[in-house]
């Protein structure tokens, strides 16, 4: 039977592959239209979804994988990590900063709370 750390960390591998594939998707149908503004929004609600279900790491990893892909493959100069625009540094700069922020607050703290049962069971 695997470990619990194994486990820990296939969850964290299963869902920033879920957030990069999701990024990748919509970089490639919609990188022509004028979705530019949405991307970056869908891929944070996306991210938001899988950090509640595999952790907070999960939410980090996959919010910085998204940046580069929709840098990689939406934004201009086109398969270039450099963006070009100021505009679409910010929506990526803002991709990065919710992300991040909002899977450190949304995301389910489940070792804490066993800690803090543990000395009520206690005394």
């Amino acid at each position: 039977m695997p470990s619990g750390r194994l486990l820990s960390v296939l969850d964290t591998a299963i869902g920033t592959l879920l957030c990069a594939s999701v990024a990748l998707i919509l970089a490639l149908v919609f990188n022509q239209a004028r979705l530019l503004l949405a991307l970056p929004l869908i891929c944070m609600a996306v991210v938001l979804a899988v950090a509640a279900r595999f952790g907070v790491a999960t939410g980090v990893l996959g919010s910085v994988v998204c940046a580069l892909l929709l840098a990689y493959f939406v934004y201009a100069p086109v398969h270039s990590l450099h963006i070009a625009s100021s505009d679409a540094r910010a929506r990526i700069s803002w991709l990065l900063l919710g992300g991040i922020s909002l899977s450190f607050l949304f995301t389910p703290r489940h070792d804490e709370s066993k800690q803090r049962e543990g000395p009520r069971a206690k005394d």
